[in-house]
């Protein structure tokens, strides 16, 4: 089992992200990071909230931490957790 880092825990989940990752996982939180980067720039990245408020119309242009690490862990076949538990620690206001 991973050693327990604070900074690794997830506020609302409670989990703990994976402190040993392949190079493939590694590259796939990489380019999730950049989306995410990039979603939040363009104000294109909701909270789960605001995606549950938001059925329909704008929503579809906009992205949530998990539609990016399911985007990008099908095109990786990497695990979407690990992806979607690391995106929650660079951006917690949208986890």
């Amino acid at each position: 089992m991973d050693e327990y880092h604070p900074h690794h825990r997830r506020h609302f989940t409670g989990r703990t992200c994976a402190l040993r990752l392949n190079h493939v996982t590694l590259s796939a939180i990489d380019r999730a990071l950049e989306q995410a980067a990039k979603a939040l720039e363009e104000g294109r990245l909701m909270s789960p909230t605001e995606a549950m408020a938001a059925a329909l119309g704008e929503a579809r242009e906009k992205e949530t931490l998990f539609s990016i690490a399911r985007a990008i862990a099908w095109e990786t076949g990497c695990e979407q957790a690990d992806i979607l538990c690391r995106l929650g620690e660079r951006y917690p206001d949208f986890s």
